[in-house]
């Protein structure tokens, strides 16, 4: 077994690095960090988005919304080097000349790079590097021009269809895209500016009451020890050139400030590395704060609070002060776990520190990652077992499958249940925790119909519900570039709701979605006359049972959302469109189950029935989210409303292909008109036609 996991884990990894496989051209060395400074770093606690995170998290993140990956690999004189996510912050923040050397922005489309002057590569899976992009004259100053015009028309809302428009345009979307990665990353790289250069004057020079500083340079940490004394120097009658003298250095040190982070300025860019002094104050502070507080926004305090303030903030600036100038000494690994310890230390009587060697855990086991290729290797023996049905090999390898199908739905429930235990509340909340959770949801049903059914269908759909659900949600985290152990808003924050009406929504989603993908099994088999009678009626039946199940959960979690309404919001219904869709998945299986009751459908008519619920969900879970309206907005994604009228345009060619059985592979059932025999089938034809022409056109359209 362990073999195996090995095995797979190589398999994963090297699909991983072809994907993400470019010339590094730009970089002629590299040293890696010592794994032990790199241990310490990702360990180190940071408040981000509302909640306490390990270093290793941000690290990941910012990475993915600069390179699309949680790690970069690139070529150093013919040796592949891989560089994670914490190593590349630890260059960003300690050895900024390396890391803009590193080829890390991604620019699919040639036109956009070009279009601030650089000459694009011969490969587009090329990155580009900070110090390629930047040594071309003005190509920096053409990227904020031209993006800084676009924002300009997005921001007025007299120009929203221009904006749309403007928007849709490939090179208009790729610069916006370059310049967010390029401001990611600059704050990155320049975020320990002011404990690496100092400020640029000599106080010593300036004034013989100051000590003369190394280089011409001053250090931040002395700068603001004396800056009560400079302060009154500079207010002397004869103080005139002593100011003309600092004067520079003090914009350059509020440009810097302003980079590491200051605490009226929300940015998540900015690491808020340090707990606050008052136990009373719930925000971590950020580097940039501590100068402020000690330099322009020193009077706020009294003279006592300065003196205990400066006595707790200079320390933590000289300490970054010694790691940023001394990161090739053999005590920067002492340093860096002086700094951790005393970090961690301070969160742990906070009561803080609980749940970060947890996430550290997490992050390490890679649950939804190890989920995905069992499931993908379930799929290949299963397709083996098809090859030679009933042999003793074929009985040997559904055994495998099994094992492989159950081990992978076991990952993605601890997945599942790990991120519940570190937020404290149920597992669904968000819109990326809704895809894990109705993809094992979806499966474990899948694994109790295969238990007492025993004819490997509804095994069979596990594992492509189970592939199909973690791509979408690997995919959708690369695309939202966002930590998804996110800290609800407070209207949200209610574990009773959360636990019963999202929960109960979400399994009435699964079971939709679920007795729509059991369907295409019935119609595909019919339309291709394969399978027998006894196959497709046991189709049949599993997709009447799940959909009485989902609607049970339909019902339920649409009334107790209602109530919470009314509770939140003080109305019980408001056709918002997110209500509406659940309405409508309610309505559809109820149609579904009366006309099944009252002989007006059989069993072609309730697999395409469940087919338009599928849709009808798909569209109520992804669809309204995109509409941007209603009291349930909330989710909304940029560039998958293209994939979305795909899967509408998908099932509306299944559902018309199923319907037009009636005619191609029943002859048996006589029609009343049979001299329009032919009209029937030709006109279903078209109309799949004219859907996939209308549903691909507006993908088209909404593709920017």
């Amino acid at each position: 077994m362990i073999t195996l996991i090995k095995s797979l884990k190589l398999i994963l990894l090297f699909a991983v690095a072809s994907s993400l496989n470019f010339s590094a051209a730009a970089i002629e060395s590299y040293k890696k960090w010592d794994p032990e400074i790199v241990k310490i770093f990702e360990a180190m606690p940071v408040q981000e988005d509302g909640r306490l995170k390990p270093m290793q998290t941000v690290a990941r993140y910012k990475l993915m919304r600069i390179n699309n990956s949680k790690r970069l690999q690139f070529d150093v004189g013919g040796e592949k080097i891989k560089v994670s996510a914490a190593e590349w912050l630890l260059d960003c923040l300690f050895r900024p000349e390396v890391a803009k050397q590193m080829p890390i922005f991604k620019v699919n489309n040639p036109d956009v790079i070009e279009a601030i002057g650089v000459d694009p590569h011969s490969s587009p899976r090329e990155r580009y590097s900070y110090e390629e992009i930047s040594s071309v004259p003005d190509a920096m100053k053409r990227l904020s021009e031209r993006t800084g015009e676009l924002g300009k028309i997005m921001e007025d809302s007299d120009k929203e269809e221009e904006s749309k428009e403007l928007r849709r345009d490939p090179v208009n979307s790729g610069l916006l895209s370059l310049k967010s990665a390029v401001n990611e990353f600059e704050w990155a790289a320049n975020a320990f500016n002011f404990a690496r250069d100092g400020i640029d004057v000599d106080l010593g020079a300036a004034s013989e009451a100051f000590k003369k500083a190394d280089g011409g340079k001053s250090k931040v940490s002395y700068f603001l020890s004396e800056f009560d004394k400079i302060i009154e120097i500079a207010r002397k009658p004869d103080g005139q050139e002593f100011v003309a003298k600092i004067s520079t250095a003090f914009n350059l040190l509020e440009r810097d400030m302003a980079t590491a982070g200051v605490k009226d300025r929300v940015s998540m860019i900015s690491l808020a590395m340090f707990p606050p002094m008052s136990d009373d104050d719930e925000e971590w502070i950020k580097p940039g704060y501590l100068i402020e507080q000690l330099s322009f926004r020193k009077n706020e305090l009294s003279a006592e609070e300065q003196k205990k303030f400066a006595q707790w903030a200079l320390p933590k600036i000289e300490t970054l002060e010694s790691l940023t100038r001394n990161v090739e000494s053999p005590s920067f690994a002492t340093d860096l776990k002086a700094l951790s310890d005393g970090i961690v230390s301070m969160a742990k009587e906070r009561g803080e520190y609980k749940n970060i060697e947890l996430e550290l855990l997490n992050n390490r086991l890679g649950l939804f990652h190890w989920a995905l290729p069992f499931y993908i290797m379930a799929f290949i023996l299963l397709a083996l077992t098809w090859l030679g049905q009933g042999t003793k090999v074929s009985k040997f390898l559904t055994y495998g499958v099994i094992g492989m199908t159950v081990f992978a739905t076991i990952a993605l429930i601890a997945g599942i249940c790990f991120r519940s235990v570190l937020l404290g509340r149920p597992p669904i909340s968000t819109l990326y925790e809704t895809i894990p959770f109705i993809t094992g949801t979806a499966v474990i049903l899948c694994l109790i119909i295969e238990f007492f059914d025993r004819k490997g269908i509804a095994l069979a759909c596990s594992i492509m519900i189970g592939i199909i659900g973690l791509f979408l949600a690997m995919r959708f985290e690369i695309k939202e570039a966002r930590d998804t152990l996110k800290v609800l808003e407070a209207v949200l924050r209610s574990n009773f709701w959360l636990a019963t009406h999202v929960i109960a929504i979400n399994i009435g989603y699964a079971a939709a979605i679920l007795g729509g993908v059991i369907a295409h099994l019935y119609i595909f088999s019919s339309f291709l006359n394969i399978g027998s009678k006894d196959f497709r009626k046991s189709v049949t039946r599993m997709v009447y049972g799940v959909t009485c199940f989902g609607l049970l959960f339909a019902l339920v979690g649409t009334v107790l959302g209602g109530v919470w309404a009314n509770d939140s919001w003080g109305r019980f219904w408001g056709w918002d469109p997110k209500e509406n869709g659940a309405l409508m998945i309610c309505i559809g299986a109820l149609i579904l189950l009366h006309a099944r009751m009252g002989g007006y459908i059989k069993e072609l008519g309730i697999n395409v029935i469940a087919v338009l619920i599928l849709m009808i969900t798909v569209f109520s879970w992804w669809h309204v989210n995109q509409l941007e309206t209603g009291l349930h907005s909330y989710g909304f994604t940029s560039g998958i409303m293209f994939w979305l009228f795909i899967v509408y345009a998908i099932e509306s060619a299944v559902m018309t292909i199923g319907i037009s059985c009636c005619f191609f592979r029943f002859p048996d059932r006589k029609i009343p008109l049979a001299g329009y025999r032919l009209v029937f089938p030709v006109s279903f034809f078209l109309l799949a036609f004219i859907f996939m022409i209308v549903f691909v056109n507006l993908a088209i359209l909404n593709k920017g």
